[in-house]
């Protein structure tokens, strides 16, 4: 266990990984940031009510980063993001009441066509909130725009 309600697994397991035999393990230089990634997504909990939160994406390792297109400092492969959603809330409910809370992050991108949140701790906590309406790729803009 990470921390009381995230397992290293959660973020770590990867069906493009799976797909392409990757263990997709952390170098021990990502645990410390995949401590706090879970230390911030146990506050992601609690500002939602400590409802039950599933991960869909976390940690990916160089080869597997490659292999969804991100780029080689994204903060999913340098152990900070966590793409997530959360039961009986709407991702676009989640992303309002985190962008009201003063729960300190990096980002919080609402993607909308995933019907998912991104969020990273990256230690620049800039706490940019943004929506993407499109695909990876995509434009990103401003704001929590639902349509």
């Amino acid at each position: 266990m990470l921390t009381r309600n995230f397992t290293l697994e959660e973020f770590t397991r990867s069906d493009t990984a799976k797909s392409m035999g990757d263990p997709n393990a952390p170098e021990e230089s990502h645990m410390r940031a995949l401590h706090a990634l879970a230390c911030g997504m146990e506050q992601v909990r609690r500002v939602l009510g400590d409802r039950p939160i599933s991960i869909t994406s976390g940690y990916r390792n160089p080869a597997v980063n490659a292999k969804v297109g991100g780029v080689p400092n994204s903060a999913h492969a340098l152990g900070y993001a966590a793409d997530f959603s959360v039961k009986d809330m709407s991702p676009v409910e989640v992303a309002k009441a985190l962008e009201a809370s003063p729960l300190a992050f990096d980002q919080l991108i609402y993607e909308a066509s995933r019907k998912i949140n991104h969020i990273s701790f990256d230690p620049r906590m800039r706490r940019e909130v943004k929506t993407q309406k499109g695909g990876p790729g995509t434009p990103v803009v401003w704001g929590i725009a639902e349509d």
